[in-house]
């Protein structure tokens, strides 16, 4: 099978990358070098040249609560356009299997479970708006697709990825990777290691490693969901994880709260069930996961990605 795997210089194509050595697949693994994803006709004439049967769309403009709170208009536009062409084209080309990257804020903000058919039950969390609601159009658009091409395209709803070659952006980075970058500049620089909110507010971690490994068994699957959450097996406070980061880095100092900041929601817990009912993995621990991430940012520290471009 030829896959095209777009997003490949970020957190999520370069796990894919990694994990595919070895696969009888062939892999073309797409940069915005090679296209423009915003940008119909470039991604057009990349499917043209690279000719798949099954596109891994992980490309994506996010960020945390920094982030999306910034960049609004941004995250949506950008997220509506890459989107939207990539599923498009690939259905104009005939491609039988699009695994497309959606994200838990899809999900409406007061659920006390999150569950793929619940998706569209309500509206999406303030903070998250214009990034849950272009992400949430992924599923529109399959099942759109689906309805009129019959063609079996699947979104993936990952729960908050980490790893190495993720954007390390203090300011507007996901939580463990902004983490990582506050601790690393506290060891090393003698800056205040000052975390956002008061660390109860949970959420279900997945090393992204991982998910490129459960998304390499999907592919090989004939009859796939239109929906799957990926996540961690459990809710984990942010507290647990400033303290292990601090046991893995062997940091000394002290932790700011800053409960100025916001928390995000409270809880995120997921229902797993369709995965697991599909494939069956054995996860990386947070420790196991954190000390890797924490090992890969200090080894490649300060070539590493800080800002959006």
């Amino acid at each position: 099978m030829r896959i095209l795997v777009t997003g490949s210089n970020g957190l999520c194509g370069n796990a894919i990358k990694e994990e595919s050595r070895g696969s009888d697949h062939i892999f073309h693994f797409a940069t915005r070098k090679d296209a423009d994803l915003t940008n119909r006709d470039a991604v057009r004439r990349l499917i043209y040249h690279s000719k798949p049967d099954c596109v891994i769309h992980t490309s994506a403009k996010c960020g945390g609560i920094g982030g999306n709170q910034a960049f609004h208009s941004d995250f949506f536009v950008d997220n509506i356009l890459m989107n939207t062409n990539i599923l498009e084209e690939a259905q104009s080309a005939g491609i039988e299997k699009v695994f497309a990257f959606s994200s838990v804020c899809v999900f409406p903000h007061d659920l006390s479970l999150l569950q793929e058919d619940k998706m569209h039950d309500g509206p999406v969390y303030g903070a998250n708006f214009a990034y849950g609601y272009a992400k949430r159009m992924v599923d529109v658009q399959i099942r759109a697709i689906k309805e009129q091409y019959g063609l079996n395209y699947c979104s993936i709803i990952p729960g908050n990825i980490y790893g190495c070659n993720d954007l390390y952006s203090i300011e507007y980075g996901h939580i463990i990777p902004s983490l990582i970058h506050k601790l690393y500049r506290a060891k090393h620089y003698g800056e205040k290691f000052v975390v956002w909110g008061d660390g109860l507010s949970c959420r279900e971690f997945i090393y992204v490693n991982d998910l490129a490994q459960i998304i390499l068994k999907l592919v090989d699957i004939d009859d796939i969901p239109q929906r799957i959450i990926v996540s961690g097996k459990e809710e984990i406070p942010i507290r647990d994880v400033v303290n292990t980061l601090i046991r893995v880095s062997g940091y000394e100092g002290e932790v700011v709260w800053d409960k100025t900041k916001p928390n995000g929601q409270r809880n995120r817990p997921s229902d797993k069930s369709v995965l697991d009912g599909i494939v069956s993995h054995n996860y990386t621990t947070l420790e196991e996961g954190l000390q890797k991430s924490w090992d890969w940012f200090s080894s490649n520290f300060p070539n590493i990605r800080t800002k959006y471009t």
